[in-house]
């Protein structure tokens, strides 16, 4: 039984006719005859009859007005809905992320705005640990993020051609009396004055973990959340930082030096994360599938 059929019916014990309810609905009546029969022969049951020249319902067929009437108003408001133009990928969608990440993503993003071009595209900067707090309570859809996923009700998702992570190098002036070393450990680092992120990106994590691991409470001057201030910092201060070795080329300069950490770390995993069980906005939707299944 379609919806097409169940209007067919309902025209037809409204006009009592098959050839005024053809008419209405602008179709022959051979073709509304037709799909009466087959309705009836679909259901099993006969649901009109004609009596001279009027069409009446059977007591199967007053059952499906009645309940036909109800389905058939309740699919075109469906269809007004889903035809709403806020609903349409020609929308506002914000993500979160941040500027340390954001920028692997960057060419898939310029692809979606470049095939979407109507849709308003913001990035909501915060640290991947706040972002995926706002993603867990629903304050945003979809998070560009990085590991740890520190939310148990998140979905995770990898770009089906790239893996994108970063790795996390120590950060100092040239002349620090750390600079000469190859590599670094975070034992060498327990006199060390510290800038870094907040408590809401990964890597202050990970500074205070690895610090208490190797039996001290890192010393932090300054905090901020823009790299770039972070950076300037070290160069007037001296201290040390704990950055993505994939922003050095941002500050090519000898002034500063990037060491490898020889403690045992992953690199970090950059993924997109969304809420489980939760459907996402037909924009949000596009952008999940652009940016996981594009190159």
């Amino acid at each position: 039984m379609e919806i097409r059929q169940v209007k067919y019916f309902i025209e037809i014990i409204k006009t009592q006719s098959y050839s005024m309810a053809a008419k209405n609905l602008f179709i022959t009546q051979p073709t509304l005859s037709w799909n009466m029969t087959k309705l009836q022969e679909e259901l099993g049951t006969k649901l009109i009859y004609q009596v001279g020249n009027t069409v009446m319902p059977t007591t199967a067929g007053s059952l499906l007005y009645d309940k036909g009437t109800q389905i058939v108003n309740d699919f075109e408001k469906l269809t007004q809905e889903l035809g709403d133009a806020s609903l349409h990928p020609n929308d506002e969608l914000t993500i979160g992320s941040n500027a340390v990440i954001s920028p692997f993503f960057m060419p898939l993003i310029e692809g979606f705005m470049s095939q979407y071009p109507k849709t308003s595209l913001t990035i909501e900067e915060d640290g991947s640990i706040k972002t995926q707090k706002k993603i867990a309570n629903g304050e945003l859809e979809l998070g560009v993020v990085s590991y740890p996923i520190v939310e148990n009700n998140l979905n995770v998702e990898k770009n089906s051609h790239h893996r994108f992570q970063y790795d996390a190098y120590v950060v100092m002036r040239a002349d620090h009396p750390l600079a000469k070393k190859e590599h670094l450990s975070f034992k060498d680092l327990k006199e060390a004055s510290f800038v870094s992120m907040s408590k809401d990106y990964v890597l202050w994590h990970v500074l205070q973990t690895k610090a208490r691991e190797n039996g001290y409470q890192p010393t932090i001057n300054f905090l901020s959340n823009s790299h770039e201030v972070l950076i300037q910092n070290i160069l007037k201060t001296g201290a040390i930082g704990i950055l993505p070795i994939q922003l050095q080329s941002e500050y090519a300069t000898e002034e500063l030096v990037w060491i490898k950490l020889k403690d045992k770390m992953k690199p970090f995993d950059i993924v997109v994360v969304h809420k489980k069980e939760a459907p996402l906005s037909p924009t949000a939707a596009l952008f999940l599938e652009y940016i996981i299944n594009n190159k």
